[in-house]
């Protein structure tokens, strides 16, 4: 029984140190009612979400292409985009600072889709929202960006292997407590 119990303690703290990353669904709606939405993985902190992965955005119904994006943040200081500062998305969009987009900005300026959002108001940028696909000639923008920013956690998601992991480890114990008291 002693060994069971290690084991199954031993398992449940292993699997308790696995990755929280979470799927969100995020669409902005443009004036001129054109869509940005897509999904983006990370860890929500707050208002925040940290450890950005796996962005994929749609304009007006067409996916961005290049798979999973690449994702950099605007430069208040420099007044450029800066690949080295992490993109800035929050659940509030007057606090976002982030560039989505088919390329490595800056390194390489050879973007054919690209969405961002952006808030400096010490520029002439302001509180802006643009969206492109230059495969197709879909473009938006908002100057300023509008209140219809949404970002909410995938409500279809499958449970992370840890959880799977714990119950087993739960159910593990629960058959070893009965077997000893039969």
């Amino acid at each position: 029984m002693k060994k069971i119990l290690k084991t199954v303690i031993f398992l449940a703290a292993l699997t308790s140190f696995s990755a929280n990353a979470t799927t969100y669904d995020f669409s902005y709606t443009f004036n001129d009612s054109s869509v940005v939405n897509g999904t983006l993985s990370g860890d929500l902190s707050g208002s925040f979400v940290n450890n950005i992965s796996d962005v994929h955005v749609f304009l007006n119904g067409t996916e961005f292409n290049g798979g999973s994006l690449f994702h950099a943040a605007w430069n208040t200081t420099t007044q450029t985009w800066d690949n080295t500062i992490g993109a800035i998305v929050s659940t509030n969009a007057s606090l976002n600072n982030f560039l989505f987009s088919d390329a490595d900005v800056p390194s390489d300026f050879n973007v054919s889709n690209y969405f961002y959002m952006i808030n400096d108001p010490a520029s002439g940028i302001g509180h802006e929202t643009f969206a492109t696909n230059f495969n197709n000639g879909d473009a938006a923008l908002d100057n300023p960006t509008n209140t219809s920013w949404s970002l909410v956690k995938d409500p279809v998601q499958l449970p992370e292997p840890a959880t799977y992991a714990t119950l087993l480890a739960g159910l593990l114990l629960l058959g070893a407590a009965r077997r000893r008291k039969g």
